[in-house]
């Protein structure tokens, strides 16, 4: 393939191609999304570089889990260390895997012990959408917002299905669901699904045995909505996943949940506003030579104020409070090796305002932590109508990272490892420039440049490998996209480009390829069935704490393919890995061969 060159801030980087929106990309264009200003815009509309999945993207793609979809997309990394239920990590525009805050239905997904979310337990059978808003929020959510925001919300049926899909490694899936009614409307999904999977390590790992790595899991989610007056509603909604996952040393049997109740009022034609409780819980046991438990909670409460003013104004004002408990137990000797827990309170403001052909969104926050005191985040978007096909775009945003209370508090292993409650937040800046241009209404060509600089990274280098502030880290990168629609076909294209650093020693930060491309090209079936290709092509990444291993490049094609059989009953299938590829995501880790998965789904619409 050509390659071409460029400049970026004075850093050379490879081009190779072009990046795309998602599948069905005239829907997507159309689509509302709430995540990018905590208040309901277009993606057209919206000043940040955003994408969404829906339910028919999900269906279409036969995706195993969700991480087969997030890695189509620009930039994000994944790795994991092995199979199915594997600890798995994600990587938005190069920053670290808790940088990225998680959403579900609004809660704070991510663990209070480790600060990072367990993305292999999350079940694509319990997701209808999942919005992703890259660049820094912490002007809008605090802490953690600093690669981006990707908020998942659970399945609403409308109707029933039931669907069974069976395949390589001895894997089986079955799921379940039904939704309906017209003034108190409800949905309810379950599902269920085992692998016997294959051996999570291969002989380069310390850790290598080579027996199967099984992974089950068992989730439920579920929603309710009340209208209690004609202008007042209550919404609750609910996930929770059990899984076990059999590793080299032992096993892991962990719980994560989250439940979320709020109160929407339309209290004038000029003023919304939404009371919201939540809770989130991430709880692991391990049985193995060294058993211990890990506990965790997250309550948080979020009052909401949208106030219109005008036609071409909105102002957003609100408060937050969350309280993170954790508790890690020795299973060994039966004693309490933490129990801690940490406030926050908040307050936020934004404006979204249209003048003739510029737009501008501006907003803060202030977040009071009782270990550290006072931090503040804004932001500033910018953008500019050229003509109606013709958008450009330009940010720059702060955000910042509390330590999570395992940095904190953990005293370490063996004298090894600890926290330190001294510690302070991860820092970011970041500037963004952007371009959108929409060719016709089937075509559409995205471009964003950015620069982060991160500050007071939390690394274990302090005497005996304790967690101080000592890294800096600056990412350059490139994202382009393109996407094409006909009446039968779609082709979804993107690349991302990207110089992430440690500047304290000048070395690459691991796992984070410099360059990767992506690529779908679906053909619609007539009687709505359809077939589907998945490219993915991503570069040479460092690996190992010695930050001397070069994991290879490596691509990857995948098939898919729905076809209607009768008026309710669907056969799906998928093919990963056609060419049976072999690679490492993480050094020392296996990863799927080729793999082969067919299913049915019955489906009564409501």
């Amino acid at each position: 393939m050509k390659r071409l060159t460029f400049s970026l801030w004075g850093l050379t980087l490879p081009v190779i191609f072009i990046n795309g929106i998602n599948a069905a990309e005239q829907e997507q264009q159309e689509a509302v999304i709430v995540t990018a200003t905590r208040t309901a815009e277009t993606v057209d509309d919206s000043l940040a570089s955003v994408s969404v999945i829906n339910r028919e993207d999900i269906e279409q793609s036969q995706a195993r889990d969700i991480m087969q979809l997030l890695k189509l997309q620009a930039g994000i990394d994944v790795a994991r260390f092995g199979g199915p239920g594997q600890a798995t990590s994600l990587f938005m525009r190069g920053t670290n895997s808790n940088q990225t805050l998680v959403l579900i239905d609004g809660v704070r997904a991510a663990s209070a012990n480790t600060g990072s979310f367990a993305w292999q337990h999350m079940s694509l059978s319990d997701i209808e959408r999942i919005e992703i808003v890259r660049g820094p929020r912490g002007s809008l959510y605090g802490s953690d917002a600093i690669g981006g925001v990707i908020q998942i919300f659970t399945r609403n049926n409308k109707g029933m299905h039931v669907r069974g899909q069976a395949g390589s490694y001895n894997s089986k899936l079955i799921e379940a669901g039904i939704g309906g009614g017209e003034q108190v409307k409800y949905s309810l999904n379950l599902a269920a699904q085992e692998t016997e999977g294959f051996s999570a390590t291969n002989s380069n790992s310390a850790f290598f045995n080579p027996d199967n790595d099984g992974y089950r899991n068992g989730s439920a989610s579920g929603k309710l909505a009340i209208p209690l007056t004609q202008n007042t509603d209550l919404r609750f909604s609910a996930w929770y996943s059990d899984s076990e996952t059999e590793y080299d040393e032992g096993v892991q049997e962990s719980s994560n949940g989250i439940f979320d109740a709020r109160l929407e009022n339309q209290t004038t034609p000029t003023w919304q506003q939404t009371l919201s409780a939540g809770l989130s819980k991430d709880d692991s046991e391990f049985v193995s030579t060294l058993p211990a438990t890990f506990n965790t909670e997250r309550f948080l409460a979020d009052w909401q104020h949208n106030f219109t003013l005008g036609l071409n104004h909105l102002l957003t004002a609100g408060l937050s409070t969350v309280e993170d408990q954790a508790t890690n137990i020795d299973l060994l000797t039966d004693t309490i090796v933490y129990d801690e827990s940490l406030r926050n309170n908040a307050a936020f403001v934004a404006l979204q305002s249209q003048l003739g052909q510029h737009n501008f969104n501006l907003s803060g926050r202030v977040d009071d932590y009782e270990n550290f005191g006072n931090h503040s985040t804004g932001n500033l978007a910018w953008g500019y109508d050229v003509k109606s096909a013709l958008r450009l775009t330009a940010s720059y945003g702060t955000g910042f990272r509390a330590p999570s209370l395992n940095e904190l508090y953990s005293p370490g292993f063996f004298g090894f490892y600890a926290g330190n409650p001294d510690l302070q937040p991860e820092t970011s800046r970041t500037l963004e420039l952007g371009l959108r241009y929409n060719s016709a209404p089937n075509q559409q060509l995205r471009l964003a440049l950015y620069r982060n600089d991160i500050e007071n990274l939390i690394a274990n280098e302090g005497v005996n490998f304790q967690a101080i502030n000592v890294d800096e880290a600056q990412i350059d990168g490139l994202e382009l996209e393109y996407a094409y629609t006909q009446t039968k076909w779609s082709l979804i294209a993107n690349l991302t480009l990207q110089n992430a650093v440690d500047t304290s020693d000048d070395t690459k930060l691991i796992r984070r390829p410099d360059e990767k491309f992506s690529l779908q090209l679906r053909r619609s079936l007539t009687n709505e069935g359809s077939v589907g290709l998945e490219w993915v092509y991503v570069g040479k990444r460092l690996d190992g704490l010695a930050k001397d291993l070069i994991l290879d490049p490596y691509h990857l094609i995948n098939l898919s393919g729905v076809v209607k059989m009768e008026k309710h009953l669907w056969l799906e299938a998928r093919i990963d890995n056609l060419f049976d590829e072999d690679y490492e995501l993480v050094y020392g880790y296996n990863t799927p061969g080729l793999s082969v998965f067919v299913g049915v789904n019955y489906k009564l619409p409501e």
